[in-house]
């Protein structure tokens, strides 16, 4: 007669699988982060010249400084300034959407930086250096803050918010923020995981602000079925920017380009 087997015996024996499992994953990831770094370091001198360039878009202050500004700028016109009902309820959904943008590259910058304290990675300059290729947590110093990246955070948070703004520029928007995880590897200042690890906690925190937002009715809202839609306001920016457009074309007060303006 067969004789089953507790969940008191059987737990012995998972947790030692899920742990060689995570040794094995370990091992091949290492290996694989010091050959895609090899063969970053041997690339085009020229090439690396070009990443060095695309490295500084992933800096956070070129998406926190404007969508704060002008998120801030737009939910104060609509909520003080603009006397039309329907141009300020406009002016502050945009506001709050700018404001959107501005939280999830905030949010998920924190979340970043507190990883890289607890994990403490050292970078491959590092590794480079003397060899050290380990970990040593909860330590204040930038040579050990390596896993997530933050610049390959803060470019796909930023690509992610904006796509869910402008659906129809996501591809092009990941497809840069993949480059600029690339240009991390290829400056020496970060591992494929570290890079791998930063978009991944990128993507799990906009997901999440995206359902607080519309849980507070906040620039989206969702749906029965679970897809998300934009306020009314937000369906109505489009609208109103494009007749306000044709209107000044019309006038002669903007030109469309190409047009030349008679004398």
């Amino acid at each position: 007669m067969r004789i089953p087997f507790t969940e008191d015996q059987t737990r012995p024996v998972r947790y030692t699988f899920w742990c060689l499992l995570f040794l094995f994953g370990h091992m091949v990831s290492n290996q694989l982060d010091r050959t895609v770094l090899e063969l970053a370091r041997s690339a085009d001198p020229g090439l690396l010249a070009v990443f060095r360039t695309i490295t500084e878009a992933g800096d956070s202050k070129w998406t926190l400084v404007p969508t704060g500004v002008l998120g801030l700028g737009l939910m104060a016109a609509g909520w003080f300034i603009l006397a039309d009902r329907r141009a300020a309820a406009m002016a502050r959904w945009a506001g709050s959407a700018f404001m959107f943008v501005f939280v999830s590259v905030a949010l998920s910058g924190i979340a970043v930086n507190i990883a890289k304290v607890i994990i403490g990675r050292g970078r491959p300059t590092l590794l480079e250096q003397s060899g050290f290729s380990g970990f040593d947590p909860l330590i204040l110093d930038a040579n050990f803050h390596s896993f997530p990246s933050g610049h390959t955070n803060t470019a796909v948070a930023f690509a992610l918010a904006v796509s869910f703004l402008l659906p129809s520029w996501r591809g092009t928007l990941l497809a840069a923020a993949c480059l600029i995880g690339l240009s991390r590897i290829a400056v020496n200042a970060h591992f494929l995981t570290d890079v791998f690890g930063g978009g991944v906690l990128a993507v799990v925190t906009t997901y999440w602000l995206r359902a607080c937002f519309a849980a507070r009715g906040w620039v989206f809202h969702r749906e029965t079925g679970g897809a998300y839609r934009f306020l009314w306001p937000g369906l109505l920016l489009p609208l109103a920017t494009g007749r306000t457009l044709r209107r000044l074309w019309e006038t002669g007060a903007v030109q469309p380009p190409g047009r030349v303006r008679q004398a």
